[in-house]
């Protein structure tokens, strides 16, 4: 069973604060309620509850600061992704909605393509939640069907397309076991390799 968003952050910012402190430095507290009310609005449709939830414990990391240069602190997500905060989020999602994918989006505002469809170039109905070094994004799909809630990728010449999470919630799952997992050194299974710590700073392999 997996656990509740807040128990799994506790243990998230546990395993930060005592391993990687740099890291955890970097993480802003939780976002206003209104600025997540206010991306609702903007983006017309409900949003799951396990995102909502994370952004009531922390607002991301200030991605628009020189992550750069080696500096790996603010990269809190598997694949070096930086998590955004609510209103770099709303932002995003503006910006990238300039450009609908044809193939789902009627001129009624509905969505032909069910969650979990591939589209180019972007789908309002997805709404970033992370962005990598090289401007990727890291989605939530809100459109309905089964995989509501999913996590997709997007890159610019690519466009969108499922990630290897399910969820919000399986990326912090993900988070909590490798660093669990760092913490105890434990062996890992073949061809899977820990995260790297180094002057308190996390990075991915």
């Amino acid at each position: 069973m997996t656990a509740p968003v807040e128990q799994t952050w506790q243990r998230i910012m546990a395993l930060l604060s005592e391993h990687a402190p740099a890291t955890a430095r970097e993480i802003r507290p939780p976002a206003p309620a209104a600025h997540i009310e206010r991306l609702q609005d903007r983006v017309g449709l409900q949003l799951p509850a396990e995102l909502r939830a994370r952004w009531a414990l922390m607002d991301g990391v200030d991605d628009q600061r020189d992550h750069g240069s080696g500096n790996q602190s603010g990269h809190l997500i598997p694949r070096d992704y930086l998590p955004l905060p609510v209103t770099r989020a709303e932002e995003e999602h503006g910006r990238q909605s300039r450009y609908p994918d044809p193939a789902c989006r009627t001129p009624e505002g509905a969505h032909h393509k069910q969650a979990g469809d591939t589209g180019f170039p972007f789908c309002s109905a997805v709404l970033p939640i992370g962005r990598d070094i090289g401007g990727g994004l890291l989605c939530v799909d809100l459109r309905s069907g089964e995989d509501h809630g999913r996590v997709m990728n997007w890159y610019a010449g690519e466009g969108i397309y499922r990630s290897g999470w399910t969820s919000v919630t399986e990326i912090l799952d993900e988070i909590a076991e490798r660093l669990d997992n760092y913490a105890h050194n434990r062996q890992l299974p073949s061809r899977e390799r820990h995260l790297v710590i180094s002057d308190g700073e996390l990075s991915w392999p």
